[in-house]
């Protein structure tokens, strides 16, 4: 039985409009009424980013942001403050913070910055305006990211073409200090060491007392590996890399065919919503089903 729906929010419940479908917000709100089933979105994204699509939703559960590196209570709002209770946040050292800087200044990296729920970016230019585009935040220029470094950075994200290499050159660096994925192609995120969507979901589980096998994970991309190989029930939508997809127990439909809606259908009402089911074997010969 599954109690628990761990959802990442771009390309895999949010389209390149930015847009939920109505489909998938409506059996989203119905798995939490008819079922009690706990729906959790663990993204990428800032916080305030996330926080309107949770709201779209109706949840009533924590939101995991920056890949794990925060929780926050969305239904505990302290008026007093304007602030949502952090449950939980893992910042990068800031003497790491302060090397990583270094390199992306050294080798003209387009970067974001995430201190304190704010956003910097290294320059105002078309990386910027695409990213405030989508997230629904408006950065902050600042040339020269030491000047905002106030405090630990919640993640750090280069946007630029060179993301494989730009990894390689943070992993002989920064491979025990910092955890390295890309969100997507020229999307390259860094986050502390210890940082992951499945951690951050395994201290929702021990909260609530909900096994592995109790969870389904939906995402599309390689920063959703952990949660999909943690799962009982890892879903991988049809957009994502085949290295993703292999690592997946199912592989759905593409968020523009409601594929969560697909998944949901199958593994919480166990109806199969007429689509053809046809077997996928990954490298170590295990079938994995494509719904």
């Amino acid at each position: 039985m599954i109690k628990l729906v761990a959802l990442d929010l771009d390309g895999t419940i949010v389209n390149e409009e930015l847009e939920i479908s109505p489909a998938t917000t409506s059996l989203l709100r119905k798995i939490q009424a008819e079922k009690q089933i706990k729906v959790v979105l663990a993204t990428g994204r800032m916080f305030p980013s996330a926080l309107p699509f949770a709201y779209q939703l109706g949840l009533m559960d924590p939101v995991i942001s920056y890949q794990g590196a925060m929780i926050r209570d969305i239904n505990q709002f302290q008026e007093n403050a304007k602030h949502y209770p952090t449950l939980f946040h893992q910042a990068i050292d800031v003497n790491v913070a302060k090397t990583i800087v270094d390199l992306i200044h050294e080798h003209a990296f387009h970067a974001n910055m995430y201190v304190d729920d704010q956003l910097f970016t290294t320059e105002l230019n078309q990386h910027s305006l695409y990213y405030q585009k989508i997230s629904g935040v408006v950065p902050q220029e600042a040339r020269n990211l030491h000047t905002v470094l106030t405090g630990p950075p919640s993640k750090f994200m280069i946007i630029d073409d060179r993301c494989d290499e730009i990894i390689d050159i943070l992993h002989n660096q920064f491979s025990n200090s910092v955890s390295i994925c890309k969100s997507r192609h020229n999307f390259c995120e860094i986050v502390h060491a210890s940082v992951s969507k499945w951690r951050a979901i395994e201290r929702l589980m021990e909260q609530w007392d909900i096994t592995a096998d109790e969870v389904m994970a939906v995402g599309d991309q390689e920063n959703d590996l952990s949660m999909i190989k943690g799962a009982g029930v890892g879903v991988a939508m049809g957009s994502a890399p085949d290295h993703v997809k292999a690592q997946a127990h199912y592989v759905t439909e593409t968020v523009d065919e409601d594929g969560v809606v697909k998944a949901i259908h199958k593994f919480v009402y166990g109806i199969e919503n007429g689509a053809n089911p046809s077997l996928n074997k990954d490298k170590t010969g295990e079938n994995r089903t494509r719904i």
